[in-house]
């Protein structure tokens, strides 16, 4: 039997047909099977059964496809719209940030807690969940060294997200707790490659984290003292973190327990304690940065002496500040060019 015929001919077929009851066209078009085409749908092989169906119901369907389709193209509008709607959101988060800055300018401690605030309310972890979620399934659909390359990729978006001077603990925790269920709800998806992904994924977090502590670790060196004293009550909080790194990736999974597949949650958990007595790179060079971090520390007063508060509002200082703000937007767009060509690539798959 010639498919294309045999679809061409069920379809004409059922356009002709005037009766307005589903069932009653059904039951026509299985009579006219006999008595057109010599068999019955129990002789029809599994394609020609699909094509009979499927052509009865393209053309009962008709209608209801076109409705579909300009409902699904009033979706990429709206999806246009709110990506547009979105960005014009954060320009005018950054200007009202900017004006608030510059009226607030005369008191140092409400402008830390200002900067803060800002960082907090910057779509970073939507944006990143975006990003990793593209990067993991355009890897999988690469089907290349999908483990090595999805652990490099994972590396340089978890060293994105981190790469500041410095580290804050509260966002190192929300970035990587963030990138690794993104990995838990693709391979949930993609059990045939779940391992793969988890182990590529917690690879690539840790060489990032790894990465970012030695960043840190020469930034302690050699950054100026009223840097440093503006960053005081950060720098306490991440000494308290980096002293029990070996138990953040444990603490994280087991935050994300009670989300997700306990057979992955396992995965996760074995892939964690191979990497624990892999390697104490972590561990040491960590230790090593707190030692250096409790030295700094000890050297920076509150800012209530009278060099405290010049310090404050050096202009280096000012300076270091206007310096983040700008990092902080080319990082942005930089995130935002790598969501466009991970979507580009995926979409001309």
């Amino acid at each position: 039997m010639n498919l294309e015929t045999f679809k061409r001919d069920i379809k004409n077929r059922y356009n002709s047909l005037t009766t307005g009851e589903i069932d009653a066209k059904v039951s026509e078009m299985v009579g006219a099977l006999e008595s057109e085409w010599a068999t019955s749908p129990h002789a029809l092989s599994l394609q020609e059964l699909r094509i009979f169906t499927g052509a009865m119901i393209e053309e009962e369907g008709h209608t209801l496809y076109g409705e579909l389709e300009e409902l699904m193209a009033q979706k990429e509008r709206i999806e246009r719209q709110i990506a547009r709607k979105s960005e014009d959101l954060q320009h005018l988060k950054y200007n009202l940030y900017n004006a608030l800055e510059k009226h607030l300018s005369g008191n140092e401690e409400t402008l830390e807690k200002l900067h803060q605030v800002k960082l907090q309310s910057i779509d970073l972890l939507e944006i990143l969940e975006e990003i990793t979620e593209s990067a993991i399934i355009t890897t999988l659909e690469k089907g290349i060294d999908t483990e090595e390359t999805l652990e490099e990729i994972i590396k340089e978006i978890t060293f994105t997200a981190l790469n500041a001077n410095v580290l804050n603990a509260t966002r190192i925790r929300r970035i990587l707790a963030s990138i690794l269920q993104n990995a838990l709800n693709i391979a949930e998806a993609s059990p045939n490659q779940a391992e793969i992904i988890l182990r590529g994924t917690l690879h690539g977090i840790h060489n990032a984290l790894l990465r970012s502590i030695e960043k840190f670790h020469q930034y302690l060196l050699y950054v100026p003292e009223e840097v440093k004293a503006l960053y005081r009550d950060e720098y306490k909080t991440i000494e308290m973190e980096l002293d029990n790194v070996d138990t953040l990736y444990t603490q994280i999974i087991h935050g994300l327990n009670a989300h997700n597949d306990p057979i992955l949650i396992a995965q996760l958990e074995v892939i964690n304690n191979e990497l624990s007595s892999g390697s104490d790179e972590l561990k040491h060079l960590s230790k090593e940065t707190v030692e250096l971090l409790r030295t700094k520390l000890a050297k920076i007063k509150k800012g209530v002496t009278e060099r405290g508060n010049k310090l404050l509002k050096s202009k280096s200082a000012q300076e270091a500040k206007a310096m983040g703000t700008r990092a902080w937007s080319v990082a942005k767009s930089a995130m935002n060019g790598a969501i466009k060509g991970a979507k580009d690539a995926m979409e001309k798959k």
